[in-house]
């Protein structure tokens, strides 16, 4: 119910836009599309590659994956995502400015001091997400998350099926560039976007590519085999991006015990 009634709240918010309500809820539909049609479509195609390549983490399926209800909790969390970007695409449409730029000349602002930046928030909102999900595995807020676990086995598509709070608590930091002085660069903020999306997809893909499990580990990346033992144990593995914080934090298992564990 909690869940159902934050949608309608993120919906008639935009009623309230003080300047064009009508221009909030065109940036919601175009948002949505922008947004669910391409990361449907992206996994349906890592689907299909994941079933010709790659090895199977958890062996043949007992049954076939439940992809359509996958496909639906992305979708609605795109909804709640469309409904956070509506704010800072209306605002762009309207003429005033926001934290997104494409010129960083214009604003007297150096590469290397955004790409410093740049990092330092990535440390920061994935240091959220981190202690969000642990959050949500506590026994007062599982219940926003047991859906996300029913996919125990998962496909590309459940990538981004998680509930509505979950998806507000995971989007809510694109609200930031409704804040001018907090400086986005264009092609740097769209690259990490389709980059999160892409690792999302590979991470509940239920298979791995050798490669890409030596590579990703370099620089704290997730990999599809770690982020599948929190598939298939719930307890442990948190990290969304990084796993970072589980070595950090002491929520990673040992190598042979997650290796075991996925073998079983």
């Amino acid at each position: 119910m909690i869940d159902a009634a934050l949608l309608v709240l993120l919906t008639a918010v935009g009623f309230l836009h003080p300047e064009s309500p009508g221009t909030w809820f065109s940036s919601l539909a175009f948002a949505f599309v922008v947004l669910a049609g391409p990361v449907l479509a992206g996994a349906a195609i890592v689907t299909l590659l994941s079933r010709r390549f790659g090895g199977r983490i958890q062996g043949p399926r007992a049954k076939p994956a439940p992809m359509a209800r996958e496909a639906f909790e992305t979708a609605r969390a795109m909804y709640v995502a469309a409904c956070l970007v509506a704010w800072p695409l209306t605002q762009w449409r309207l003429g005033h400015p926001t934290g997104l730029v494409w010129s960083l000349s214009e604003h007297g602002v150096g590469v290397g001091g955004v790409l410093l930046q740049t990092f330092l928030g990535i440390m920061v909102i994935d240091a959220w997400l981190y202690w969000k999900h642990r959050l949500l595995h506590t026994r007062v807020m599982f219940g926003f998350h047991k859906s996300h676990h029913a996919f125990r086995d998962p496909t590309a598509f459940a990538g981004f099926a998680v509930a509505p709070l979950e998806a507000t608590l995971t989007f809510w930091p694109v609200l930031l560039l409704c804040i001018p002085q907090a400086l986005h660069w264009a092609p740097l903020y769209f690259a990490l976007v389709v980059g999160f999306v892409n690792l999302n997809f590979y991470l509940h893909c239920g298979v791995t590519l050798a490669w890409v499990e030596k590579t990703l580990p370099r620089v704290f990346l997730n990999t599809s085999a770690f982020h599948n033992v929190h598939h298939a144990r719930a307890n442990t593995h948190f990290g969304e991006a990084l796993y970072l914080w589980d070595v950090l934090c002491g929520t990673r298992l040992p190598e042979e015990t997650s290796s075991a564990k996925r073998a079983g």
